[in-house]
């Protein structure tokens, strides 16, 4: 995992730092007077302020913004969560440091979830007193459910401690720094080496200040897009801790066409009552394993989970 983060970290590093660059000035034609007139070079100019503008407001909001609103959430959890007695089911180690004496663990609890419907949900985490086995199969945890599902995490261990790599976040600074300090150096550099007091006109898109701005945003829009493919997980966790649990009768199940990594994606056709007696059909998509293909049920009953304000949301927590 580190190595793969490393990779692509460089492989980024490089289509969006040196390769415009290169690019520019490998192919660079020698010219003292402007490239382009005032209107169009000042639209330039903005557009790339626009575009390193998105970029730093994105990394900013990635590395401190949203690890300081989650904090928040933890101790808001901590004062005001809802308490609830979870059984662990199922315990994996994954990994021992022996210098700290402290286990990388993967658990899954199950507990009533806020409307007191019974769950399962993994989680993984370091468990810094593993000599207590307080995570062993069969024993009972503590945990405290986030009221407001709309903020992420949805529950905590209620002895969940709080706080801040200071490592990573003086990284987190540096990186800020550097990528300030690397787009300023952009445009100050080439300014006095390509302005001829010109001011602006020496810009094109292909320009380095432009160009590699964009090559960076290609990869931000793409982060952006793989996050949201993921939303509807998160949509789906809302339902688990906050959605209520039916017996729906299965109308159809039938692949979509489409597949992930060679796993088909199942749509599930069922019908259902909610809590009001108010009938239902709902459809659900998942991608199945092709070794668990088989197992899907086709008819019959199957439990489900929906949301009580939008019944036509659902989730289907035990497939297999």
């Amino acid at each position: 995992m580190k190595f793969m983060i490393i990779f692509w970290g460089a492989f980024l590093f490089f289509f969006c730092v040196p390769f415009p660059i290169f690019i520019y000035m490998a192919g660079e034609e020698a010219t003292a007077g402007p490239r382009n007139s005032l209107a169009v070079s000042y639209g330039y100019l903005g557009l790339s302020l626009l575009i390193w503008g998105y970029i730093l407001v994105f990394f900013i909001n990635t590395l401190f913004v949203k690890t300081f609103k989650q904090k928040n959430t933890i101790h808001s959890i901590l004062r005001n969560g809802i308490p609830r007695d979870a059984k662990v089911m199922r315990y994996q180690l994954l990994k021992y440091f022996p210098k700290t004496n402290m286990n990388a663990i993967q658990i899954v609890l199950s507990f009533p979830n806020l409307r007191n419907t019974v769950i399962e949900h993994e989680m993984m985490f370091h468990d810094s007193k593993p000599q207590e086995k307080r995570f062993d199969v069969g024993n009972q945890v503590k945990v405290l459910l986030n009221p407001n599902v709309s903020e992420e995490p949805y529950f905590i261990l209620n002895d969940q401690k709080v706080g801040f790599n200071p490592s990573g976040m003086v990284l987190r600074i540096v990186f800020i720094v550097l990528l300030v300090a690397y787009i300023i150096g952009l445009y100050s550099y080439f300014y006095m080496r390509e302005s001829f007091d010109f001011g602006w006109r020496f810009l094109t898109f292909m320009h380095p200040i432009i160009f590699s701005g964009f090559m960076t945003l290609i990869y931000v829009l793409v982060f952006q897009l793989i996050i949201g493919k993921f939303f509807k997980n998160k949509n789906e966790e809302r339902i688990l801790f906050a959605g209520r649990n039916a017996e729906a009768h299965i109308l159809s199940v039938s692949e979509t066409g489409v597949t992930i990594n060679d796993q088909p994606q199942i749509m599930f056709q069922v019908s259902f009552k909610d809590f009001r007696g108010n009938e239902h059909i709902a459809t659900y998509k998942k991608i199945v394993s092709l070794l668990n293909l088989s197992s899907v049920p086709k008819k019959g009953t199957i439990e489900i989970m929906y949301d009580e304000n939008d019944p036509k949301k659902i989730m289907i927590p035990k497939i297999f």
